[in-house]
């Protein structure tokens, strides 16, 4: 996330970071901690106080991986005022990669208490989040092999694209991998539009480029979201 965190800088934004190790914190610890860190970061840039209209200062959380569903499981205890949340390729219902490592005494020792409630559905019904606007960014260049776990569907190499679902979210997809999407210029330009304006204007013309869609469907049953008509 350190670059994504310098262009963030350079466009006037303040940025800070959030570090965890899953292994060695149950996500409750995590996500606790988590929420002290926004409360303690807005007191120091002096920002947390009331506005000149009462309101609380308004601010922005981006999460990859696991860090959208810790923004999530913290979402009840942050302070008031998020306005932007931001998920980088999140696995919001179990992903078949943790469901299919599951069984292995090594993925449960790197992957620990966050590795456990992964593959839980029960989590995910229960997983509260943020009452803000959301932009999902997911990744399609993950492998298409049919013997691997995501049984040839589209994949950044860690979650399926179906996984990263979450009704009334706004999502972007872009030809990309798991680990450095954030690091691609056109998830750069998508996290700084939402931010700034809660919209995307994607471009048009040919090319490779990120597709945009809203509504993601509330259930592992409903289709794909409908696509939205990229801007000019």
């Amino acid at each position: 996330m350190t670059w994504l965190g310098r262009r963030l800088r350079r466009a006037g934004h303040r940025p800070h970071s959030f570090g965890y190790l899953a292994l060695a914190e149950d996500l409750q610890s995590i996500a606790d901690r988590f929420a002290e860190r926004v409360a303690r970061v807005l007191a120091e840039d002096a920002i947390r106080g009331a506005s000149d209209d009462g309101t609380p200062p308004r601010y922005a959380v981006i999460g990859h991986s696991l860090g959208g569903i810790i923004t999530r499981y913290a979402s009840p205890r942050l302070p008031d005022g998020l306005d932007r949340f931001v998920m980088l390729t999140p696995p919001n219902r179990p992903p078949a990669a943790a469901l299919a490592l599951g069984k292995s005494s090594l993925f449960g020792f790197f992957a620990g208490d966050a590795g456990r409630k992964l593959r839980d559905p029960g989590f995910f019904a229960t997983l509260p989040r943020p009452d803000a606007p959301t932009l999902v960014v997911a990744g399609d260049r993950g492998p298409s092999s049919p013997r691997l776990p995501f049984r040839g569907e589209p994949n950044d190499g860690v979650v399926r694209l179906s996984e990263t679902f979450l009704p009334g979210a706004l999502l972007v997809v872009v030809h990309g991998a798991h680990t450095f999407v954030m690091n691609r210029r056109d998830v750069w330009r998508a996290v700084r539009q939402f931010l700034e304006t809660e919209e995307i204007v994607l471009p048009g013309g040919g090319g490779r480029g990120p597709e945009r869609r809203r509504d993601a469907p509330a259930s592992d049953e409903a289709g794909a979201p409908e696509r939205a008509t990229p801007g000019c």
